[in-house]
Formats: structure tokens, sequence, C-alpha cells
């Protein structure tokens, strides 16, 4: 590494996932100019063609933090520069903190894309600054509840919800928790599964009928405000 310079770690958001087509040039560029690409297995298809003969450090569940570690400390020593891969938007639920944490003092340039959030938001025809995104994918139990409860509450100033859903919060136990607390049964719901991929599916449904059906994990729920939001002023 030059002495004084920092190595570069672009933090790349690829689109979907589901093809090549929804990624951006700016994408294209910084895994063009990156000697390095740290990225998952569902990460890597749409880019095949971009990463060949680069040098790659493969993240799986039990070694993922330790991966990132690794590429950080290479480029450290080398001044090669670092693209760390990421399905959707970089900064929408992809632990964008902990990236920045490892690669503290490197020069981070971010590179957005489209996400889930965004072609959920599409397939549902609602705008997105006049919904609320919740994430359920980091896991964590203790402050799930209170991600519920401002689910509800935004949904009572005339909110949508767009909540991205995992094992830990699958959509009908959202859906039994918005019930409980208010929610008609009658509120429209779209699920989307596996979105811009062959096996796309659309479910529009009910909250009601969310309850009592299994969706894939990989799912995003997004319940729509009859009333729409509120007037602007």
């Amino acid at each position: 590494m030059t002495q004084g310079k920092k190595p570069v770690c672009f933090i790349v958001g690829i689109g979907p996932g589901g093809s090549p087509k929804w990624l951006t040039h700016a994408a294209e560029e910084a895994i063009k100019s990156s000697d390095i690409i740290l990225a998952w297995d569902w990460s890597l298809r749409p880019v095949k063609d971009l990463v060949a003969g680069k040098t790659l450090f493969f993240q799986e569940t039990k070694n993922y933090l330790q991966k990132e570690k690794e590429a950080a400390e290479r480029a450290r020593q080398t001044g090669e520069t670092v693209a760390v891969l990421r399905v959707g938007d970089p900064c929408v639920s992809s632990s964008l903190s902990q990236v920045l944490g490892v690669f503290f003092d490197f020069d981070v340039r971010i590179v957005p894309s489209a996400g889930a959030a965004q072609f959920a938001a599409a397939r549902a025809q609602i705008c997105l600054d006049e919904s609320v995104l919740i994430s359920f994918h980091d896991g964590r139990e203790d402050i799930k509840e209170r991600k519920l409860k401002f689910m509800v509450d935004a949904f009572g100033i005339g909110r949508h919800l767009v909540a991205l859903t995992n094992e830990t919060q699958v959509p009908r136990q959202t859906a039994a928790y918005l019930l409980d607390h208010g929610l008609p049964a009658d509120t429209p719901v779209l699920i989307c599964e596996y979105m811009t991929m062959e096996d796309e599916k659309l479910y529009p449904t009910t909250l009601g009928a969310v309850r009592d059906t299994e969706y894939r994990l990989t799912s995003v729920m997004v319940v729509k405000n009859p009333g729409g939001a509120l007037p602007r002023t």
C-alpha cells in the first residue's frame, strides 16, 4: 500500500439478484475496477462474468465476518481495491454498519441500487415516501416488539407498510400482530416472493388471509393503507 494513501473499498448494490439486467453502470464499473471481491453465493450470480480472475473471498453463514476481515487485511497489505457485493441496496438491511466497522480505515465508496423495498413498492404501486420500511432480517428478538408497534403506529397515521421478512418474523406472524392491534382483516396486502427471478410470485390478498397462510422466507409483505398517506402540508 502506498504510504499515506488509503485503499479503496466499494460497497456495491447489485440489484435484486435475479438478473444482470438490474446492475447499474456504476456497479459494473466499481466491480471491474476492483481486485478483491467479497461476496455471498447469491450476490455472485448476476456478476459472474465481471469477477472472473479476481481474488474472491466467499462468504457463508459460518464465516461471513471472518471473510470480511481477511479481505480487508489483504487489501491493507497490498493496496488493492475491494468490492463488497450486496444484493439490493447496500443501505437497506445489509449489515452496513458492520462492513463500515471492518473497513474503517479505507476510502469507502457506497454504490446504491434498487432493492427489495423499491421493487415491492413498484409491484404494489405505492410511493415509498408514503410508506415505512421495516426489516426483520437482523433477527433481533429484543427489538421485534418495538418494530411491530411502530408498524401499527405508522399505519395509524396513514402510512403503507413494507416489511422485509425472514424466519424470525414470517408474514403470518406480522399479520396476527397487526390484527390483534386493531388493523382491519380486509386491509389489502401484497406478498412478493423472489422478485425479478424466474419463479417470482405475487399474491394480492388481505391481512386476515395472510394470518392463515405460509409464504417463502424471502418474501416481502406490503400492507396497503386504504386511506393513503396524510395530506401534504
